[in-house]
């Protein structure tokens, strides 16, 4: 049996599948799916599934990823690399399914033949899947506009959680089926913010001091993050293994970053930085503010 790389999974989401949301994570900058929720979904064995990725790790680009299970603990997941999940899901004996599901998997690999006839024959294939106008976003954005509001939130930030939930880049590649889960995945994140706001809660928890500790932290993070982005291009051209890893850690932590940003700003805007009793970090105080990274780790 061919050997099978063992990944760290990094910035982990969920993406909506048939109903279900699947865990997948960054990974050398390739986007990774967990499969044994996929196969269980679709009413499949997974263990019969497992050995025939297991013996097709070449064709499947397929890995060993560590990342959180849906029971929360650690575990070593098999992944395919997500832009490969297509071309798995062709391959299925339509008869293997749950019956409920089996319409919708011969639809779609009916689909998948007549893309690959207009490529060779037409030289193009097109989406003929229902795209989504201006007012038939309207109820997400008003849905965006309400979480804005309650959570205290940008706009970016909002429309951020929006494109990781789904693995897009923009709502406008949403289809019309998404829209609606959308908005309910909005709604239940207000209602969820405004439940536990209820809560009391002091005005200042933070003294000074232990504010400017956790700016030193978040402007290490910063920092190395600057750092990351710096080596990778010297690591990728000697082929390093900590190149794919270095790339992970110099991006994919820039949205965890931003939000401990925002977070540190909401419990530091009363703050005196000239009380804590001990050095200030005052360069990363303006950094923090300014949501700036360091210009060069040269500088330092």
């Amino acid at each position: 049996m061919n050997s099978i790389a063992i990944l760290e999974a990094v910035n982990t989401s969920y993406v909506p599948f048939n109903g279900q949301q699947i865990i997948t994570a960054m990974a050398a900058g390739v986007a990774y799916v967990a499969m044994k929720p996929i196969v269980e979904n679709l009413g499949m064995s997974w263990s019969t599934q497992q050995t025939k990725l297991m013996k097709q790790i070449s064709k499947f680009n397929c890995v060993h990823m560590n990342m959180v299970a849906a029971d929360g603990k650690l575990r070593k997941l098999l992944c395919l690399p997500l832009k490969k999940l297509n071309g798995w899901l062709f391959s299925i004996n339509p008869e293997k399914v749950r019956a409920d599901i089996r319409d919708k998997l011969i639809q779609y690999q009916e689909e998948c033949f007549t893309v690959l006839h207009d490529y060779w024959t037409k030289g193009k294939a097109e989406n003929a899947r229902k795209k989504t106008s201006v007012d038939d976003r309207t109820p997400l954005r008003d849905a965006v506009n309400m979480l804005v509001s309650k959570k205290h939130l940008m706009y970016p930030e909002a429309y951020a959680m929006i494109h990781q939930r789904f693995n897009v880049e923009s709502i406008e590649e949403l289809d019309a089926s998404q829209i609606p889960q959308a908005v309910e995945y909005i709604h239940r994140v207000v209602l969820e913010g405004e439940f536990i706001g209820k809560q009391e809660r002091k005005v200042n928890e933070l003294s000074a001091k232990e504010a400017n500790s956790l700016v030193w932290l978040w402007d290490y993070a910063n920092r190395s993050q600057a750092l990351f982005r710096e080596l990778y291009p010297a690591l990728k051209q000697i082929q390093s293994n900590y190149s794919g890893r270095c790339y992970d850690y110099g991006h994919e932590f820039s949205y965890v970053i931003g939000m401990a940003r925002d977070v540190l700003i909401n419990h530091t805007r009363d703050v005196d930085i000239n009380e804590p009793d001990g050095p200030t970090n005052l360069s990363a105080w303006m950094r923090l503010k300014n949501k700036e990274l360091p210009p060069s780790v040269h500088n330092y």
